[in-house]
């Protein structure tokens, strides 16, 4: 008898392991109170759209719906027709539950085991009473005569005022009280009833609030694709707020006269700006650094074709801070990178030297750039006016940064 509870126990702490070992799914269930047998559904938000995930047919309102664990925070749309709907946020084996019913489910439901959901119900909330406000504030001035308008304008502009920047104040107080959760994103795209954001990245103390969501769920979830573009989206902002103040300096600095300016172009010509006098010139400033730059520069492209036998010119000037390599069309960039100087004469004839050597080479043109800066790199770090390298892999290893260099 005793080696029966022996052998059995084992088998006992076998099972018992298994059970904790088994992976738990993320789940999302309720009931719809008069919900019935009415078709339900599942869709992720994705940052292009949303995707349907499942659907099903309730039991007396009763749902239930079970994936795989999430990997990051996730939004979901649970809906029962198009403009039914309730946002959700998951998150990885979160068990979520939905009490509602049928005529209110997208504004009065209850939802349990999920903060980011509750954080992203209350916000629905509080953009449902801004709109709600907003939308009464417009009806009521278009409701009016041409001479109340008139009268009541001020008023009228001072009341929605309040109400928007009431909203803003929770908004922003929101976002800096819960910096790491999807939630915070959430709340910075909200809309009005109209789709116009209510937040404007612009702003310098709205920016604030992208500027900080950007970067804490940044260092959470670096490969988030909602995450990236949320990233991306801010320093692009920010470099052309950088950009605009600075041509707004340029502007009025400005003579009142055009001053002329001397470029080479391709072929390495010298080529004056009133040497144009005459044409219809457009005068475009760019640099390789700059995304916008690139992306406009295939539509000049398309236009100078277009219109270069009517007398149409494109004057280029490049803003530089990089190598940047012009070859059949194609642009190669070397970015800035921060390098002691020891002397820099000699930096530019080398730069040259390692171009020309690497094109005889037979390299790919993205090599010609690279192995240019490296050379003239290694020169700068010389008091002499020229390097002698050892051999290729010398250059190869200033390029990738390895800073144990035979000499």
């Amino acid at each position: 008898m005793i080696m029966n509870n022996l052998f059995f126990f084992p088998l006992i702490l076998l099972f018992f392991l298994a059970g904790c070992a088994e992976k738990r799914d993320f789940k999302i269930e309720g009931k719809i109170e008069d919900g019935g047998k009415e078709k339900i559904f599942l869709y992720r938000i994705d940052l292009h759209g949303d995707v349907i995930i499942d659907s099903l047919k309730m039991k007396n309102g009763v749902f239930k719906f079970k994936m795989n664990t999430l990997e990051e925070p996730t939004f979901f749309k649970l809906q029962l027709t198009p403009k039914n709907f309730i946002t959700l946020l998951g998150d990885s084996t979160e068990q979520i539950r939905i009490y509602a019913t049928k005529n209110t489910f997208s504004s009065q439901y209850t939802v349990e085991n999920s903060n980011g959901s509750s954080l992203v119900k209350l916000l629905s909330n509080k953009i449902r009473d801004l709109r709600f406000k907003s939308d009464s504030i417009s009806n009521l001035y278009a409701s009016l005569s041409d001479r109340e308008k008139a009268a009541n304008l001020d008023n009228i502009v001072k009341e929605m005022n309040t109400e928007i920047e009431s909203y803003k104040k929770f908004i922003g107080d929101f976002v800096f009280s819960n910096p790491r959760t999807f939630a915070s994103y959430y709340a910075l795209f909200l809309t009005f009833s109209d789709n116009t954001p209510v937040l404007n990245i612009w702003d310098k103390k709205e920016q604030s609030y992208f500027a900080a969501i950007a970067t804490s769920l940044n260092l959470q979830y670096p490969d988030s694709e909602r995450v990236k573009h949320l990233y991306n989206m801010v320093l692009s902002v920010i470099k052309e707020q950088r950009f605009n103040i600075q041509l707004e300096k340029l502007i009025s600095e400005a003579t009142e006269s055009i001053p002329d300016i001397t470029e080479r172009d391709v072929n390495g010509n010298e080529i004056a700006l009133s040497s144009l006098r005459g044409k219809i010139v457009l005068l475009s400033f760019w640099a390789s650094w700059d995304e916008a730059s690139s992306s406009e520069n295939a539509y000049l492209k398309e236009i100078y074709s277009k219109y270069r036998m009517k007398g149409f010119e494109i004057y280029q000037v490049g803003l530089e801070r990089s190598a940047v390599l012009w070859e059949n069309d194609n642009w190669h960039v070397v970015e800035p990178r921060e390098i002691g100087v020891l002397d820099r004469i000699g930096g530019g004839d080398s730069f040259v030297g390692g171009m020309l050597y690497s094109i005889i080479k037979g390299w790919e043109p993205e090599k010609w750039c690279q192995f240019a800066w490296a050379s003239g790199a290694l020169t700068v770090t010389l008091m002499t006016d020229y390097a002698n390298p050892a051999d290729e892999d010398m250059i190869w290893s200033i390029w990738k940064g390895n800073a144990r260099v035979q000499r």
